[in-house]
């Protein structure tokens, strides 16, 4: 599997809230930047952010471009809470080591 078909495939996972299935696309050491906001280090950090953050959260991937170990990700995404919607822009960069994500750096705008 090459890095692009690991990114749908865990893109895919994230889009419908199988975080356990996300998860095990990652290296043990993975690093989850939100230019802007916090970074999360390693799985179990990582796990418990997209687990809590992520509810209430829909996104749309708009297109993808694959360059040897990076996928750049642009799409939009809508936030969803206590009735109120927020529709945001974004770009994260997948970084991949040994076949497996080892850093994604988001910019949510």
């Amino acid at each position: 599997m090459n890095n692009q078909d690991i990114f749908i495939k865990a893109n895919k996972a994230l889009a419908e809230g199988n975080y356990v299935e996300f998860i095990t696309y990652c290296t043990e050491d993975i690093k989850w930047e939100n230019v802007g906001g916090k970074t999360f280090n390693g799985k179990a950090e990582l796990y418990k952010y997209i687990s809590s953050a992520y509810d209430g959260i829909t996104f749309t991937t708009e297109n993808h471009i694959k360059e040897d170990n990076f996928v750049v990700e642009l799409g939009r995404i809508v936030f969803e809470k206590n009735g109120e919607s927020k529709r945001s822009s974004y770009c994260d960069v997948w970084n991949f080591k040994a076949g497996m994500i080892s850093q994604v750096t988001s910019f949510v705008i």
